[in-house]
């Protein structure tokens, strides 16, 4: 009896965690992310205010935890569509582009800048610890592995270690979307994958 008790303990503590979630970024989407408190989420969900900081140890980790669910849960499908364009140009552009429309779609700028400066802070955690990565890297992962099967990405360095470089420049790409949202999405997009496919070297025609 000792498992199934321990199993019904653990869904239960999974189950109240997603409560929690979904109540959190819907008071924030709401009413701002400052202006919702750590007493107001609890008093929406029905649980202790103790019992978030049992889950989560700040506001911006309910955003972190939301954000990787929505990675996991759509990564396979995702990749499976990405499979279907020609090349890993086009697959990344889109791969890229629906990232930023999901967070536009699901977050709030000001939940979006704080989600960011929370995800920078902890950089160096997250080389050494997957739970504190975005999720991105495991369907950027299978993108950049597509591309060097293909002969299009150089095969001397690992998927991992190409697609932990691509997460970087994607953070970069979405910190100009949000500080300077007078650009133009497609330059922006555009100018990171390249870099990234290309990198800094001047070609023949940049020369001209």
């Amino acid at each position: 009896m000792e498992p199934v008790r321990k199993n019904r303990t653990e869904s239960k503590k999974e189950e109240t965690k997603k409560k929690i979630i979904s109540v959190a970024v819907d008071l924030f989407n709401r009413q701002g992310f400052d202006r919702t408190t750590v007493e107001q989420i609890a008093e929406e969900a029905d649980v202790a205010k103790g019992t978030i900081f049992n889950h989560f140890p700040a506001k911006e980790a309910i955003v972190h935890e939301y954000v990787q669910i929505a990675l996991r849960d759509t990564g396979t499908e995702a990749v499976s569509k990405l499979e279907r364009l020609p090349d890993t140009r086009s697959r990344l552009t889109v791969l890229l582009r629906q990232l930023l429309q999901w967070f536009e779609n699901n977050l709030h700028e000001d939940i979006l800048k704080k989600y960011m400066v929370y995800m920078m802070q902890r950089s160096l955690e997250a080389l050494g610890d997957e739970n504190m990565r975005s999720g991105f890297n495991n369907i950027l992962t299978p993108v950049i592995r597509i591309g060097q099967e293909d002969g299009e990405i150089r095969r001397d360095i690992p998927a991992e270690e190409l697609s932990n470089h691509l997460e970087w420049l994607s953070a970069s790409m979405m910190m100009a979307w949000l500080a300077f949202p007078e650009k133009s999405l497609t330059d922006i997009l555009d100018r990171e994958i390249d870099l990234f496919l290309s990198g800094a070297v001047v070609r023949p025609a940049q020369n001209m």
